[in-house]
């Protein structure tokens, strides 16, 4: 007597109770897990049963958790995760550390892609970063291009694991350029000491970057590097240096103006003190009694003086 198979409905129905069983059993694991300060994705093997999880709806998922899904590479249930985590509210941009994981894993599968390319080794690895430069009293301007030449195109977008130091008197940068797998370096002696610790950098636009230079002892630089010699890749930053000379020429009208208006306030100032030093006139003599002497007023002289020529008349008429 042969063995009949049994009803698909009966295997059907099995599958699902498996299946039920399992997840109460990840379940139970995950609440352990959380409650011990852990992610549920320890309780977890494969990346399909972190969906299954993500799917039942029995956790939010938090920082900690996207962070162990980017380490296991598990990408779908990342970004089911942060998709929850932004209907919820969450402020998923400022989780630093699940990007700097996500950075570093992709900047790895670039050197990888930029190793497989066809004929990589037959491209030159090593490029002299081309740059421009202007100065002014204080500080130089260097624009750093990812090409070999300024006015050539930009052999690559960006550049990882760079490396900038300052010395007394040097600038020393290398960068690994993203999408393609070339060096870029930068090694400049300037012409007089700079200051290290006031000299800094940044990426600007895409391809190039800025650094700012202060030097040491403040004045005009007859040349940046200390050799007479002009490298290839070095070039006149004409518009940064006409921008620069009238921005110091407006610095100094200020200045002038500045200076002469605090000059007419110490002057006038001057006046008043001298004024109120100066010494003040004498008082009017006494008579002999030691009686105050009256002065007169305008009106007692005008009295006085039509007295006068009226006296001189009559002794006219007398005479007469």
């Amino acid at each position: 007597m042969c063995c009949r198979p049994a009803p698909q409905s009966r295997v059907v129905s099995e599958a699902v109770r498996s299946m039920r069983c399992r997840l109460r059993v990840c379940v139970c694991v995950l609440v352990a897990a959380v409650a011990a300060g852990g992610s549920f994705l320890d309780s977890t093997a494969t990346q399909h049963e972190a969906l299954e999880l993500l799917a039942s709806g029995s956790h939010r998922p938090t920082e900690s958790d996207v962070l162990v899904a980017v380490e296991r590479a598990w990408w779908e249930a990342s970004k089911l995760m942060l998709r929850k985590m932004r209907e919820d509210g969450a402020v998923v941009g400022t989780m630093q550390e699940v990007r700097s994981a996500a950075t570093k894993m992709r900047d790895q599968a670039t050197d990888i892609i930029n190793l497989m390319r066809v004929g990589a080794n037959a491209e030159e690895t090593v490029v002299n970063a081309a740059f421009q430069w202007a100065q002014r009293l204080e500080y130089v301007y260097l624009n750093v291009k990812f090409s070999s030449r300024i006015d050539g195109p930009v052999t690559c977008l960006n550049v990882d694991n760079e490396n900038i130091t300052f010395t007394n008197d040097s600038l020393y940068f290398e960068g690994i350029g993203r999408q393609k797998p070339k060096t870029f370096k930068l090694n400049l002696t300037f012409h007089q000491e700079i200051d290290p610790e006031a000299s800094s950098w940044s990426f600007s636009s895409v391809g190039r970057m800025s650094i700012t230079i202060a030097k040491k002892e403040h004045g005009t630089w007859p040349r940046l590097l200390k050799t007479k010699q002009k490298p290839k890749n070095m070039y006149s930053w004409y518009d940064r240096q006409t921008a620069l000379d009238e921005e110091v020429k407006k610095e100094k009208e200020a200045k002038k103006k500045d200076e002469e208006e605090k000059k007419k306030q110490d002057a006038a100032e001057e006046a008043k003190r001298k004024q109120k030093e100066a010494p003040k006139d004498p008082p009017a003599p006494y008579p002999a009694d030691g009686a105050p002497q009256p002065v007169p007023s305008a009106a007692s002289n005008a009295k006085s003086s039509s007295k006068k020529k009226r006296v001189k008349k009559e002794s006219a008429k007398d005479e007469v």
